[in-house]
Parts: structure tokens; C-alpha cells; sequence
């Protein structure tokens, strides 16, 4: 299975709208909302998992029968805001992932950099 970083944004950015202090949310939950026709459970756990190992959000991972995940959000991290606030912004994003293409890397670190350079040079850092 590859890593769709935009769905991963997708991800962070209805988390951030969507969800609520009081609340857990179920990924299945997650799944209506996001709203994405081809986008399977599966595919959507896979990247759950990502955004936990990444610190980006904090959840329980459940296995069902028959070896399926399934995850309950419980919330948002500090570095999922941060990632949030980097990337709200559909120009930076696409900025970040541009740049990242031109020297042949994918990774999400390298994005986050980039999008917090991009920031820093727009105010003069």
C-alpha cells in the first residue's frame, strides 16, 4: 500500500473541524465525513496508523476479527496542530509537495520542513 500525503492532510484538516473536546471519534465516523468515493476503510486505517506513528494524533487501534484495524481518535497532538497550522493553506501545501517532487522525496518530515521554511521566509526568517 503506498502513503497518500494528501489524504493524510485531508485527514488532519477534517479532524481539526470535525471533532470535538468532549468526543472520541470512530474511524468509520471519519470515513463519512471525508467524503472521498474511493477511499476504503482499509486505506483510511492504513493511514490512521501513519498519523499515530508520526505523533500527529492520538488513538486506540483496534484489530477485529479477522485481522482488520479499526481506530477510535481520541485527539489531535501538538504536532498534528503544528502540522495544521503549516499546511492549512492549500498553496503551501502544494508548494512544499512541489519542491519535495523537483529533489525525488516523499516523506513527510521533508514536507513539514519545507512548508516551515516557505513560512519562515514569508516573514522575513
Amino acid at each position: 500500500m503506498k502513503r497518500d500525503l494528501d489524504l493524510i492532510r485531508d485527514i488532519m484538516l477534517t479532524l481539526e473541524e470535525k471533532m470535538d473536546y468532549k468526543h472520541n471519534m470512530k474511524d468509520s465516523v471519519l470515513l463519512g465525513l471525508l467524503r472521498i468515493e474511493e477511499l476504503t476503510s482499509e486505506k483510511l486505517n492504513y493511514h490512521l496508523g501513519l498519523l499515530c506513528e508520526s505523533n500527529f494524533i492520538e488513538a486506540t487501534e483496534l484489530r477485529v476479527f479477522g485481522g482488520d484495524r479499526a481506530y477510535i481518535i481520541r485527539s489531535i497532538t501538538q504536532s498534528g496542530h503544528d502540522f495544521i497550522d503549516t499546511f492549512g493553506s492549500k498553496n503551501i501545501w502544494e508548494y512544499a509537495k512541489g519542491n519535495a517532487i523537483k529533489v525525488g522525496t516523499h516523506t513527510l518530515s521533508f514536507l513539514v520542513e519545507i512548508g516551515k521554511d516557505y513560512l519562515k521566509k514569508q516573514i522575513g526568517l
